[in-house]
Order: structure tokens, then sequence, then C-alpha cells
């Protein structure tokens, strides 16, 4: 990082320590080195405590009159995805920001930030990322801290204890649970341009926000029968003027009752999980299959074989992700690099329909290929789910013939409730909805107290 920079106009602080504070202290990340592409574990060549401490000395020299910080690194990814031709290369960075004072450290603000690039060889971008990470979180403090916004001291050694305190609300630490409006409050309808605007349920709503549903475009593929019967989504803009657009740029929308997530131009519902969100999309580029292909290729030209790949090839197959609350990166879920998850539990799922005379067929529903349930207007199903961190999948129709799916990771904290509602129209598929746990109790209760259950 010798050739990095960070400046910080006006400033007031200086960092004279970088400890890691990462629960078990995992890999950052991995990334592929040379024309075979093998991957390679991101390290620093003086550990990750001192390069970094010694690196931000260097930028940000300290004053007499500066508020000495800490920096308890929490988070720490970096990464590479390879995208046909090029690659993309991903980093996120979160952390506590501890004041030094004379009775010990103080916790006066949590940080977080991610950033993304693509190139044909993406390593000589890591180093500038990390760079550009702390620049980011260290433009988020806001000094002077008030007495009454330190957290209690703490010595050193307890700074990097695996209870550490945990921010959800823009940059400011919480220990009191979960504070952004979006994990208290149902999502407005609207289009979220950034991040922020998701974290604090205040959408762009200055125009008009329509839904449309959009075919799966995967054919030929394996992955497209994974996906076959799965609604895709996508916003519909229209302006003053009426003019309708299809963005595929924006960082996700909300129709109101239910919150979508981009991920590679496609838009995926996002399932609350206590805390944080999670989504089922599509995996990356599969590198093994990759690899195969190009070693079978060259086996077929020189010996004139059979083209056989011997590998399968998962591009595009459903993935859990789960949304980072803190740096608003998209990781596969549970994380990869060897984070300890939340305690596994039984997930509980309620299936259900409103009372509906005009639809009084009952609707079968499909798990794994077996049949759960036919529910009937005014009916429910309790689903027990005891696969931690697994993609459920629902299905409608018959034996034979699927109508329609909804795929998720439920909530093991808390139950889920899925509104099944018929179709408009003859030729239309039901449609899933999750609606917010007061709703789906209300609903329920209603239920319950009609009888029809």
């Amino acid at each position: 990082m010798g050739k990095q920079t960070v400046t910080l106009p006006n400033r007031s602080v200086h960092v004279e320590q970088v400890v890691d504070g990462r629960p078990g202290r995992p890999g950052i990340g991995l990334v592929y080195r040379g024309l075979g592409n093998k991957p390679a574990a991101v390290l620093f060549r003086n550990g990750l405590e001192q390069e970094l401490t010694d690196f931000l000395r260097r930028q940000l020299p300290a004053r007499p009159t500066d508020q000495a910080l800490t920096l308890c690194i929490r988070q720490l990814r970096v990464g590479e995805q390879l995208n046909g031709l090029t690659e993309d290369a991903s980093a996120a960075l979160a952390a506590d920001v501890y004041l030094h004072a004379a009775d010990g450290y103080h916790l006066v603000q949590s940080v977080g930030a991610s950033t993304s690039g693509r190139a044909l060889e993406t390593t000589a971008l890591h180093a500038g990322h990390v760079a550009s990470l702390l620049q980011q979180c260290l433009e988020q403090l806001t000094p002077p801290w008030p007495p009454t916004a330190q957290g209690p001291a703490r010595t050193l050694t307890q700074l990097t204890a695996d209870e550490a305190p945990i921010a959800t609300s823009l940059g400011r630490s919480s220990t009191a649970g979960p504070t952004a409006a979006i994990l208290r409050e149902s999502p407005r309808r609207g289009v979220y341009r950034n991040f922020t605007q998701f974290l604090t349920n205040r959408p762009d709503s200055s125009v008009t926000v329509l839904t449309d549903t959009v075919a799966v475009r995967l054919y030929g593929h394996p992955a497209k029968y994974l996906w076959s019967g799965i609604t895709r989504v996508r916003p519909v803009l229209v302006d003053g003027q009426g003019v309708r657009t299809h963005p595929k740029d924006l960082w996700g929308f909300s129709d109101g009752y239910q919150a979508y997530v981009q991920q590679g131009g496609s838009y995926f519902p996002l399932t609350r999980q206590h805390d944080f969100f999670t989504f089922v999309g599509e995996a990356p580029l599969d590198v093994n299959f990759m690899k195969a292909k190009s070693k079978t290729q060259a086996s077929v030209m020189i010996t004139g074989g059979v083209r056989v790949v011997p590998v399968p090839d998962h591009t595009g197959e459903p993935t859990a992700y789960a949304l980072d609350m803190r740096t608003s990166q998209l990781a596969p879920y549970p994380d990869p690099l060897g984070r300890k998850p939340a305690q596994p539990d039984t997930a509980y799922v309620y299936l259900y329909r409103r009372p509906d005379a005009a639809h009084p067929e009952a609707i079968p529903v499909f798990v794994d290929n077996q049949e759960i349930a036919r529910l009937s207007p005014g009916q429910y199903v309790e689903l027990a789910w005891p696969y931690y961190a697994r993609i459920l999948a629902l299905r409608t129709g018959s034996q034979t013939v699927r109508t329609t799916g909804y795929l998720l990771v439920p909530d093991a904290a808390r139950p889920t409730y899925l509104l099944l509602t018929p179709p408009a129209a003859t030729t239309a598929a039901p449609v899933w909805q999750t609606v917010t746990n007061a709703q789906g109790e209300a609903d329920l209760t209603s239920i319950d107290l009609s009888g029809t259950n």
C-alpha cells in the first residue's frame, strides 16, 4: 500500500493504531493468479494490524491537538470474481472507532464501506480499494464526540473480544439492537438509488414505480430448470411526462410491501433475518467448470476425442446471499470466510390464504417436489424448516406441473409469513407475498377466530 494515499481535510484526529477485532480472525479473501486463475489467499506482508497502523500513521501524522483514535477492524473482505473475459474485484471494511482517553478506550462510532471495480486483471486494484475504504470510513467520523456519546472505558485487550458492538445505522454505534429504519418499519414504495436510502427507508418517490415481470433467460443452461417457475420482477419508472424506463443500475426498489435488491442487473426480493437481510440470487461464473472446459477443449484438439466436461456448471444457480448492514456488500451466505454464524435453529414459515369467496378452489403447495398442503381460502399451514441457511423452494401447481415458485432463506430468529393469492386471471399464476410479522399474526388470528383453518 506504499503508493496509496488517504487525506482528511480539517481533521482533528489521528489513528494511533489498528487492531484486528474480527471474530476468529479469518482469512481476508481469495483472488486469482496467473493464466490458470489459481486461487490465492489475500495477505498483508507485515500483518493486518502492523501494516494498516503504519500506513495510517504515515498518512495522518499525529499532532499535539489531535484526538487519538484506535480502529478495531470488525470486517475486512477482499475478493475477485471471474466474469467472462474480465474480473470483478470487490472489498468491504467495517470498524469500530475508539477514543483513547486516560481511563481506557471509549467506543464513539462505527463505520463501514464497500467498493468494487472491473478490469481484465484486477490484482492492481486491491491496494487502492483498501485505501479507498479507509478513506470513506474516516470521512464518516463526526468529532468532537460529547461525553454522553462515549461508551464505557475498555482495555485494549477487550476491544478485540468476539462480543463486539454491532452497528446497523449509518455508521453510528449501537448496542441496543437494530436501529436502522428499514428494520423498524415496513418498506416504503419507491426506488433506492443508494444503500443509505434503503437503510433510512427513504426511497426516491419523485417518480412513479411500477412492478413488471420478466422472463428468465437461461435457455440451454442447466440453471434454467432450477429457476423455472420463479417469477422475476423489475421496476418500471414513470416520470411526469409518462415516459417509462427499465433501469438496471438502481441499488434496489420497493413496491410498498416487498423490498428488492439489484444484483448483476436483476432484482431479487429481500428476506428479513433478525437484524439483516438475505436473498436468493444467481451464482457467479463457475471457475472450476471453466477450467475443466478449457482442459477438455485442449484435449479434444490434441486427441480428437469426445467433448465431455467432467464437472457440472453451477453458473447462475440459485444461491443464498446476505446483505451486510454495515458495508452494503452482497456476499454468499453463510459467510465463506469462516466467520462464526448465528446458532443454527429451526425456522418456521406460515403459508396462508385470506378468505376469498371468488376463488374457492384449493391451491396445492410443494416443497422439494413433495406436496405439503392444499390451501383453501381462510386456511394456513405451519412449515418447520430445520436446515440452517438452506434455500427453501416453494411451488404451487400439481404433481407434474409447477405453475409458480418462491425462493427464500427462512429466518430462524422469527417466523416468516407468506400470503398466497390466487391469480387474477385463469392463465396467470398464484402470487407469493411476504408480509410483516404484525400483518401475518393478525391474519392468522383472524383465521383462527373464524374457525376455517
